[in-house]
């Protein structure tokens, strides 16, 4: 019987406003070079694994000056390479800096709330569960999340991040549900499926933009979050 769904935070709940795609599109178009959303997508997404896998072992905030240099040099890297944009210094530290006058804000995702509200009325314990290192109750509250929410799991507050099974199992202990009766929705396949599987829950990935190829099990991966509920019904009844 599943009692408890916990969630990711950016990129399956929130996303950035403007989009991170859009604004590579559009700094890189200045520099002579055009792509598609299609070329840049995947692209964002091998800078994000890369990131969530060095502040795992290391949070980028407190490392050196130097060092957070080196990191987001290498990680605009990653991205143009995955672009299949040769990485000349010259164009990463131009779009770099670029980078740096952008000012994101965050926004739910349009099928967010009304997943949430109805998970809720079902009965299930909702949660987030997050690798970041910032309180993040402010930006729930904000993005409406917070009246759905009985638990709110961060490195930040813990020391522990996924996919380590010991944040799992935290979450999990605190709103009193064995590993088996959770699931956890995330955007990671390494670090939210795999890490929740290994823990003993049941792991989904959210993959809006088709962008993982990674091998599933049949149905464990929706492209929105409006398939969650069908889901979450057909997991609990199983």
């Amino acid at each position: 019987m599943i009692k408890a769904i916990f969630f990711d935070l950016y990129n399956t709940l929130v996303t950035y406003d403007p989009p991170r795609e859009e604004t590579h599109i559009n700094l890189l178009k200045k520099h002579g070079i055009n792509l598609t959303k299609k070329a840049i997508s995947p692209a964002i997404k091998a800078g994000d694994e890369y990131f969530y896998r060095e502040n795992s072992q290391s949070l980028v905030k407190n490392r050196a000056p130097e060092e957070q240099k080196q990191f987001w040099y290498d990680y605009e890297v990653a991205v143009l390479n995955q672009a299949g944009i040769e990485p000349e210094p010259d164009l990463v530290n131009k779009v770099l800096q670029d980078l740096g006058q952008v000012k994101y804000k965050m926004a739910p995702f349009n099928d967010v709330l009304p997943v949430l509200e109805n998970l809720k009325l079902w009965k299930y314990k909702l949660g987030i569960i997050s690798n970041i290192d910032r309180d993040i109750n402010p930006m729930c509250k904000e993005m409406g999340f917070s009246p759905y929410l009985e638990i709110i799991l961060t490195s930040h507050q813990t020391g522990l991040y996924k996919p380590s099974p010991e944040i799992f199992q935290l979450a999990c202990q605190t709103v009193d549900v064995n590993l088996d009766q959770a699931i956890y929705v995330g955007d990671q396949y390494q670090i939210d499926v795999v890490g929740a599987n290994r823990a003993g829950m049941t792991g989904i990935l959210v993959d809006r933009d088709q962008l993982v190829d990674e091998d599933l099990p049949e149905g464990y991966r929706i492209s929105s979050m409006s398939d969650l509920p069908l889901l979450v019904s057909k997991i609990a009844s199983a």
